[in-house]
């Protein structure tokens, strides 16, 4: 099961505001490519809008049994993302759990004005508070945000609050969030 919230974030993102053309979604993932089928079937069970699911190979390899590094790996797949669509503005979402702060951090370094916010679902609550506020301060100078947060609704009025989904679409991912 997904976060709750988290279809409804999702789609409310792929809208973005009436009146206005859609935005696409990118998945990238650290999971293996022999999930894709059953990840693109979860995706649409929740209602998750599609877009491309960029997933890593998987296997043993003479320096590593499996793949541990996840940043060389992601800083890879989103970097010709960005390439592709060089006029067009992006907001990451990823989690605590990994290196999605740091991996999105040194993106937006990279590239200054393009990546309108970062939202970080805090996963690990009893991570070091400070790792996140220097990447926040990173990312904060850099031009962008990065907001951490313990669920989709917080996320959802940040963007809301800029104007990059419609306010309408809160009360359903309140009630969602909330089990309303």
């Amino acid at each position: 099961m997904p976060f709750p919230g988290v279809a409804t974030f999702y789609r409310a993102l792929h809208a973005g505001l009436p009146g206005q053309p859609g935005n696409p979604l990118f998945f990238v993932s650290n999971g293996p490519w022999n999930l894709y089928d059953v990840l693109l079937e979860f995706l649409h069970l929740q209602g998750i809008p599609p877009g491309p699911v960029l997933l890593r190979n998987w296997g043993v390899y003479p320096h590593e049994f499996l793949p541990t590094e996840s940043r060389a790996y992601k800083l890879a797949q989103i970097r010709p993302i960005l390439e592709t669509y060089p006029d067009l503005p992006f907001i990451l979402v990823g989690d605590s759990g990994e290196e999605d702060p740091e991996i999105y951090a040194h993106v937006v370094a990279e590239n200054r004005d393009r990546i309108l916010a970062v939202y970080i679902r805090d996963v690990v609550p009893d991570a070091d508070p400070a790792v996140i506020e220097a990447l926040a301060k990173q990312v904060s100078a850099a031009g962008s945000t990065l907001i951490l947060a313990r669920d989709s609704l917080v996320m959802a009025q940040h963007a809301a609050e800029q104007g990059w989904i419609a306010a309408d679409s809160l009360p359903a991912i309140k009630a969602e969030v909330f089990g309303l």
